[in-house]
C-alpha cells in the first residue's frame, strides 16, 4: 500500500556525486605509535585521532577510526547479532614502515605515513584490497552544506584502490544492475513508488558489498546508519570509495575468496534468517484492498474452484477502522476470527498490513470512540518526541499520527504484544509497510530533522535512525509474535529495512511498475538481495502500479513462482491482475507454473534451510556458483535456484527465443530432458506457454505431487528426479521438518543425503545418511533417472 498522489522530493545522485569530492577531506594523521590486546590493535595518530583493528575471525577484520579522539567506549549497532567471537590465531610484526597483523587467512598492512591500509591474503600475499588515499574527514566543513542534516556531525569518508577489472555486488536493494562497476549510489530509506532503473535510494539501506576481482572475492561492511555513499569508480577511474554523513569509520572487511564463504560470514555477523512457517513459501494474493469480508471469500472461492493454488491472502489498509493500526472495521469485518476460520477451512492463511503511523487521537479531540494504542503510548511516553520534547506528528494514512521510538526497548515489547489482537483472531502473518518511514508532509525526511530517539541512552536523531527505524519495528513485530505464539514460526514482511533485517523479516521490491522494464529488473535486484544477507526475497507479480497484459502477467510469473516470495498485488486504482483477468489462456499457463512451484516445494525448502543454515540465498545470480567463469559476471537476465535449476525467462514483449548461457558441464533441458554441453551460449525456443530451464547434471531434485496448499496433502510420495551427470553420478539432499514451529532449532529436522551411481545397465541410489531426529512418517522415495528411458534403479541404504 503506498503513496501515489504525494510527490516524492528526493536528491539527485549526480548532484550530490559531484558535490562529494572527498579529496577535499582532511586525512588522518600518520601513525605514532600503537597498543595490542587479547584481539585488538589501536594505534595512535599524531593528529590524536585513533584506528583500532578488531581480529574476530581468520577471515574477519573490523576497522573502526575516531578523528582526533580517542575510540568512543560506547560501541553499539542494531544490525550485530554477534558479538562473542573467539579470538583466532593472530601475530603482530612491525617494521619502519609499517605494522602488519597476520590471521591464517589475512594479512593486514597498516601504512605509518601516511596511514594506508591493505589487506592481502596470508598464504600467497597477493594484495586482495587497498586504500587509495588516508581514511579522512570534514574537519573544515567543506561538505557541510551538502549533508542532509549539517549538526548530524562530521563527514567520513574511507577511499579504496579500484582495481581494473574489479566487479561490483550487493549494496542491497538498488534499481540497478547486477554489476555495480561505476554507479554511485546513497543509502536512504525513501518511499519511491514507480521507482524505474537508475532511481536512487529507494526503500533500504544495506552498506554491505562484494568486491571480485581474478575470481578472488572480498565483502565490506561499512555499519554507519547515517545517509551513506558508495562510489564504484563512477567519478574516478583510481578509486571506489563510501562515506556517510556522521557516526565512524567503522567498517568490517570480509576475505573468501569464494563469495559464498562470506556471505556465511556475514551472517554470522549480523544474523541467520530463520526458517519462516512452510505455508509462507506458497503463493499469495493482495491488493490494496480487498473488502468486505466477501469479497475476501469470493477472491479465495475463484482461486479454488478454478483450481489455482493459494495458501495466503493479505489484507492492506482498508480492513482497519480509519486506518487506525491494531483495530478492524466493523462494517467491513464484523467479525474476523469467523473469517479466519472460513478461511483455513479451505487452506488459507490471512496476513495483515500494519503500519507505524499511529493516530494522533487525544482525548480532548471529541471523538466518540477512544483509540486505545495512542492513548497507551502517550501515558508510557512510546512516541518520538522533537528535541523541544514535542511530539513529532506527522501525516500518513490516518492523517496527523505518531510513531513509536523503536529504539526504546520497552516500546518495542509494547508493539510487539499489541499485536495480541490479531494473533487471537487467527491471523497468520503481519505485513509492515510505510516503514522508511513515509511522511506526507516530507519524503525526503527534512520534517524530522529534529527529531530525537532514545538510541541506548545516547538520544540521537533521525540522521542517525532513519535508515534503522524499520529494521527496529520488524524486531518489535518478530519478538511480539515469538511470544504470543511461541510454538510457531513468526511471519513478518517488511517494506524497507537496514542490515540484518533478515533476522526478522522477508521482503519484497516494493511498489514496482506494470512494465517490462521494471520486471527486467526482478532478476538483478533479487539477487542483489541474496548477495546482500537477504535470502527471502521477491516482488508483485505482475506490478503494482499502472495495467498489466496477459503477456506481461504470465511473464512475470515464470520470474516470480520461483522467488521465495511469490505474491500478487496491486494498487487500489489499477487494473485486476488476479490470474484469470486476461482469459483462460493466460490462467492456463499461469496455473501450469504455481502448480509446478508446489511441486518443486521440497526442492525449494530444502535450498531455503541451506540459506538459513549458511547465508548462502536460494535464488542466486550465476557468478555465485560460478566465480571463475567470467561470462557470469554481468548477466544478470538469468538466474538459478540453488546449485542445480538454471532459469533464463524474457523479459521483454514478443520475445518467444532467447539466448541463454549455460556454464561448463552438462545440462539438461528441464522440459524435454535433451542434454547440452555447458561453456556456451546456446539459442532457446521460449513460446509464451514456455521458460527456460535447464538443470545441472549430476543433481537430484525433490517433487512431491500438485497440491493446492501446503498441507492439503501428505508429503507422500517424494519423487526424486536424478539427473546423472557424465560419469553416471548424482548426489542430492532432502530436507524435512514439521513446517510450523521452532524446534528445528533443537534438532527435529530430517536431513537426508542421496548418492546415485550407473552400475552395469542400471542405477543404484544410495541413502547415504540422515541428520537430525525428525520424523516424517512412513512415506514412499520414488527415484525416476531422466534422460535414461527405462532404465531400472535399485535403492540401497547405508
Amino acid at each position: 500500500m503506498k503513496i501515489l498522489l504525494i510527490s516524492v522530493c528526493c536528491f539527485l545522485s549526480a548532484v550530490v556525486a559531484s558535490a562529494q569530492d572527498i579529496t577535499v577531506l582532511e586525512p588522518i594523521g600518520a601513525v605514532e605509535s600503537f597498543q595490542r590486546t587479547e584481539n585488538k590493535l589501536t594505534f595512535r595518530c599524531r593528529d590524536n585521532s585513533h584506528v583500532q583493528l578488531t581480529i574476530l575471525a581468520p577471515d574477519l577484520v573490523r576497522v573502526r577510526a575516531a578523528f582526533r579522539k580517542a575510540i568512543p567506549a560506547k560501541d553499539h549497532s542494531w544490525a550485530i547479532a554477534k558479538d562473542d567471537w573467539t579470538t583466532p590465531r593472530w601475530t603482530v610484526n612491525e617494521s619502519t614502515e609499517a605494522v602488519t597483523v597476520a590471521t591464517d587467512e589475512i594479512e593486514v598492512i597498516v601504512r605509518r605515513s601516511p596511514l594506508l591500509i591493505e589487506f592481502r591474503d596470508a598464504r600467497t600475499h597477493q594484495l586482495i584490497n587497498a586504500d587509495e588515499r588516508p581514511m579522512a574527514h570534514d574537519a573544515q566543513g567543506k561538505l557541510t552544506a551538502m549533508m542532509f542534516d549539517p549538526k548530524a556531525g562530521s563527514f567520513v569518508a574511507v577511499s579504496k584502490k579500484l582495481g581494473f577489472d574489479e566487479r561490483f555486488y550487493g549494496l542491497g536493494e538498488k534499481a540497478a544492475r547486477l554489476d555495480k562497476r561505476r554507479g554511485f549510489f546513497v543509502n536512504w530509506n525513501s518511499d519511491t513508488p514507480g521507482y524505474t532503473e537508475g532511481k536512487d535510494p529507494i526503500y533500504q539501506t544495506i552498506p554491505f558489498y562484494l568486491g571480485l576481482q581474478r575470481g578472488v572475492a572480498y565483502g565490506i561492511f561499512f555499519d554507519n546508519s547515517y545517509r551513506s555513499y558508495f562510489d564504484f569508480g563512477r567519478s574516478s577511474n583510481q578509486r571506489a570509495w563510501f562515506g556517510a554523513e556522521g557516526g565512524e569509520v567503522n567498517y568490517y572487511f570480509f576475505y573468501g575468496p569464494s563469495i559464498k564463504k562470506i556471505l556465511g560470514r556475514y551472517a554470522d555477523l549480523t544474523g541467520h534468517m530463520p526458517l519462516p512457517p512452510l505455508w509462507a513459501l506458497g503463493n499469495q494474493q493482495s491488493r490494496w484492498s480487498y473488502y468486505p469480508d466477501t469479497m475476501v471469500e469470493e477472491v479465495v472461492r475463484q482461486y479454488r474452484e478454478r483450481d489455482l493454488p493459494l495458501d495466503v491472502i493479505h489484507l492492506d489498509i482498508d480492513y482497519m477502522r480509519g486506518y487506525r493500526v491494531f483495530t478492524f472495521d466493523q462494517q467491513r469485518f464484523p467479525n474476523p476470527k469467523a473469517l479466519v476460520d472460513k478461511l483455513g477451512q479451505r487452506g488459507i492463511k490471512l496476513v495483515t498490513i500494519v503500519d507505524p503511523g499511529v493516530k494522533h487521537e487525544p482525548r480532548a479531540s471529541g471523538n466518540a470512540e477512544r483509540y486505545f494504542v495512542f492513548e497507551q503510548g502517550l501515558e508510557k511516553n512510546y512516541f518520538q518526541r522533537r528535541s523541544n520534547g514535542d511530539l513529532f506528528v506527522p501525516r500518513v494514512w490516518p492523517g496527523e499520527s505518531v510513531f513509536v521510538d523503536y529504539t526504546l526497548p520497552e516500546a518495542r515489547r509494547w508493539w510487539g504484544d499489541l499485536h495480541r489482537i490479531y494473533t487471537d483472531n487467527g491471523i497468520a502473518g503481519i505485513w509492515t509497510d510505510m516503514n522508511e518511514p513515509s511522511d506526507f508532509v516530507d519524503q525526503t525526511g527534512k520534517n524530522q530533522l529534529d527529531v530525537v530517539s532514545y538510541d541506548e541512552g545516547e538520544k540521537t536523531t533521525h540522521a542517525k535512525n532513519r535508515n534503522t527505524f524499520a529494521l527496529l519495528m520488524a524486531r518489535a513485530t518478530y519478538e511480539g509474535l515469538e511470544r504470543l505464539r511461541p510454538d510457531q514460526r513468526p511471519y513478518v514482511i517488511t517494506r524497507a529495512a537496514y542490515a540484518g533485517i533478515q533476522r526478522y523479516a522477508t521482503m519484497w521490491i516494493g511498489d514496482t511498475n506494470s512494465t517490462w522494464e521494471a520486471l527486467a529488473l526482478n532478476v538483478p535486484m533479487f539477487t542483489s538481495l541474496g548477495l546482500s544477507g537477504e535470502p527471502f526475497v521477491g516482488s508483485d507479480v505482475g506490478g503494482f502500479i499502472g495495467r498489466a497484459n496477459g503477456e506481461l502477467l504470465v511473464r512475470s510469473y515464470q520470474v516470480g513462482f520461483l522467488a521465495p516470495f511469490c505474491r500478487n498485488h496491486k494498487v487500489i486504482d489499477g487494473y485486476d491482475q488476479e490470474p484469470w483477468r486476461f482469459g483462460k489462456y493466460y490462467e492456463d499457463i499461469i496455473r501450469k507454473y504455481l502448480k509446478l512451484r508446489y511441486e518443486l516445494l521440497p526442492f525449494l525448502y530444502t535450498t531455503l534451510e541451506e540459506a538459513h543454515r549458511t547465508g548462502v540465498p536460494l535464488f542466486r545470480p550465476l557468478l555465485l556458483n560460478y566465480q571463475t567463469d567470467a561470462n557470469t559476471y554481468n548477466l544478470d537476465d538469468q538466474f538459478m535456484i540453488g546449485e542445480d535449476l538454471l532459469v533464463a525467462p524474457i523479459v521483454k514483449p514478443d520475445v518467444t527465443r532467447r539466448l541463454v548461457y549455460l556454464p561448463a558441464g552438462t545440462w539438461y533441458d528441464y522440459w524435454t530432458n535433451k542434454k547440452h554441453m555447458g561453456g556456451t551460449m546456446i539459442s532457446v525456443e521460449a513460446p509464451l506457454e514456455t521458460v527456460p530451464m535447464f538443470v545441472r547434471a549430476g543433481a537430484m531434485i525433490p517433487t512431491v505431487p500438485p497440491r493446492n496448499y501446503v498441507g492439503e496433502k501428505p508429503g507422500d510420495p517424494i519423487t526424486v528426479n536424478v539427473y546423472p551427470d557424465d560419469k553416471g553420478l548424482a548426489s542430492g539432499t532432502l530436507y524435512e521438518d514439521d513446517g510450523k514451529s521452532p524446534a528445528y532449532k533443537r534438532g527435529m529436522f530430517l536431513r537426508t543425503r542421496m548418492t546415485a551411481r550407473r552400475e552395469g545397465n542400471g542405477f543404484i541410489v544410495t541413502i547415504e545418511g540422515t541428520e537430525g531426529e525428525y520424523s516424517p512418517g512412513m512415506r514412499a522415495l520414488n527415484f525416476v533417472l531422466k534422460g535414461r528411458g527405462s532404465t531400472p534403479v535399485r535403492l540401497r541404504k547405508t
